[in-house]
C-alpha cells in the first residue's frame, strides 16, 4: 500500500514548475484560453455530462498551456494588491468548478463500479495530476479553499472506497492530508481503507514443525506482511480520534482494531466510549455487538449474550446479532433459547429493510461519497 501511494506522490511531483512553463507556453494575457474557459463555464452551468465527455477528447498540450497560464496568473494574485488584472481572471474562471469537471472524469475513467468477487478494475490517471494543479492554485486565490478541498478529498476517497478502489481510496485521502494534515474525516477515511485491507489480506497458514526452510520464510513474511498493516491502521485511527474526539466512528474502528491486536481491555474501554458519547444509531449497535465478542472471548457468556441482545433491540432484523446471541445462549447451556433465537434470524419472511452495518463494515457500500461530490456540484451550479 505504501508503494502504490508513493507512486502517486511521484504522478503529483511530476508538476512543471513556473519557469518549465514558461518556456513551454507563451503566458497568456488573459488566461485561461477561450475554449478551456467555455469547457469549465458549461460544466459550471450544471452541463456536467457533456462537459465531461468533451475533455475525453482534450488536447493534452494545450490544456498544460492552460494550466501553466493559469498558475502564473494564481501567483501573481498572491502578490498583487486586492484590485490587479489577475484576480479579475478568477471572477470570471471558477478553480472549484475546473477541479470536480476533472475529478468527474477522473472517476469516469477510473473507479468502476463495484462488482462482487471480481477484482475492482481500479488506477490512477492523469486528471489526478490536473486535480492537484488546480487545488494548488485555488488555495492561492480562494480564501475559503480549505473548506472546499476537505470536501472534496473526502468524497473522492470515499467514492473510490464504493467501488473497491483501496489503493486509490487511501492515495486520494493522503492526498487531502497534505493539505490538511489534522483532519479527522480524512485521517478516519485513510484508517477505515486499512483496516478493509488488512481485513483482505490473507493469513498465513498455521505454522507447524514440518514446515521447509522457503515455506517458513513465506509464513514469516507474510505475518510480518499482516503485522504492519494492523499497527497502520491502529495508528491511522489513533490520529483520527487525537485531531476530532467527537469522531465517535474512529474510536469505534479503533476498539475493534484494538480487539484483533489482543488488547481487549483497551478495546473495551473505547466502545464503552462509543456507547456513552454516540447518538449515532448504527455505531451504538456496533459497539454491542463488538463488546459482546470481547465478552464472549473472555468467557462471560451472560455478558455477552446482554450484548448481542441490545444490538438486536436497536435492530431487531439484524442476522449477525441474533446468530451472535444464539450462540451466547448455546454457550451458557439454554439449547432451546438458541435453537429460537437462530430459528429467528433465519425466517425468510422477516423483511430486511436496509443494508446491516456490520455487513458493510468493511466494505463501504454507502453513497456517502457521492452524495458529498454532488453537493459540491450543486454549490458551483448555484
Amino acid at each position: 500500500m505504501l508503494v502504490h501511494t508513493a507512486a502517486f506522490a511521484l504522478l503529483i511531483a511530476a508538476l512543471p514548475s513556473p519557469a518549465a512553463a514558461a518556456a513551454r507556453c507563451p503566458p497568456a494575457r488573459v488566461p485561461p484560453s477561450p475554449e478551456y474557459l467555455d469547457l469549465v463555464t458549461r460544466y459550471a452551468s450544471g452541463d456536467h455530462g457533456a462537459a465531461v465527455d468533451v475533455l475525453g477528447n482534450w488536447d493534452r498540450d494545450r490544456l498544460s498551456c492552460d494550466l501553466d497560464n493559469l498558475q502564473a496568473a494564481a501567483v501573481a494574485v498572491r502578490r498583487c494588491p486586492k484590485v490587479c488584472e489577475d484576480r479579475v481572471v478568477f471572477e470570471q474562471f471558477s478553480i472549484r468548478a475546473a477541479i470536480l469537471l476533472h475529478a468527474d472524469r477522473e472517476i469516469w475513467e477510473q473507479f468502476g463500479p463495484p462488482v462482487s468477487e471480481q477484482e475492482a478494475s481500479c488506477g490512477t490517471g492523469r486528471q489526478a495530476q490536473v486535480v492537484e494543479r488546480l487545488a494548488a492554485m485555488l488555495l492561492l486565490v480562494d480564501p475559503q479553499a480549505k473548506v472546499f478541498l476537505r470536501r472534496f478529498y473526502l468524497g473522492m476517497a470515499r467514492r473510490a472506497h464504493w467501488s473497491h478502489c483501496l489503493r486509490e481510496a487511501e492515495q486520494w485521502a493522503r492526498a487531502g492530508l497534505k493539505r490538511l494534515p489534522k483532519d479527522g474525516a480524512l485521517l478516519l477515511t485513510v484508517g477505515t481503507v486499512l483496516d478493509t485491507t488488512a481485513s483482505l489480506t490473507l493469513a498465513p497458514a498455521p505454522r507447524t514443525a514440518t514446515l521447509g526452510p522457503e515455506a517458513l520464510r513465506q509464513f514469516e513474511a507474510q505475518t510480518n506482511k499482516r503485522n504492519v498493516l494492523w499497527v497502520s491502521v491502529r495508528r491511522a485511527l489513533e490520529d483520527a480520534v487525537a485531531a476530532d474526539p467527537d469522531l465517535h466512528e474512529a474510536r469505534l474502528r479503533l476498539g475493534r482494531v484494538l480487539w484483533r491486536l489482543d488488547r481487549p481491555d483497551q478495546a473495551r474501554a473505547l466502545l464503552g466510549e462509543v456507547l456513552s458519547g454516540s447518538d449515532d444509531p448504527d455505531l451504538v449497535y456496533l459497539a454491542h455487538l463488538f463488546l459482546g465478542r470481547i465478552h464472549e472471548d473472555a468467557g462471560r457468556f451472560a455478558e455477552a449474550e446482554k450484548e448481542y441482545q441490545a444490538a438486536l433491540t436497536l435492530r431487531p432484523f439484524s442476522e449477525p446479532a441474533a446468530v451472535a446471541a444464539s450462540h451466547a445462549r448455546l454457550l451458557l447451556g439454554d439449547a432451546e433459547g438458541a435453537r429460537e433465537a437462530l430459528g429467528s434470524a433465519l425466517d425468510p419472511s422477516r423483511r430486511r429493510p436496509d443494508v446491516d452495518p456490520y455487513k458493510r463494515y468493511l466494505m463501504a457500500h454507502t453513497h456517502e461519497g457521492r452524495m458529498i461530490l454532488d453537493e459540491l456540484r450543486e454549490e458551483v451550479v448555484r
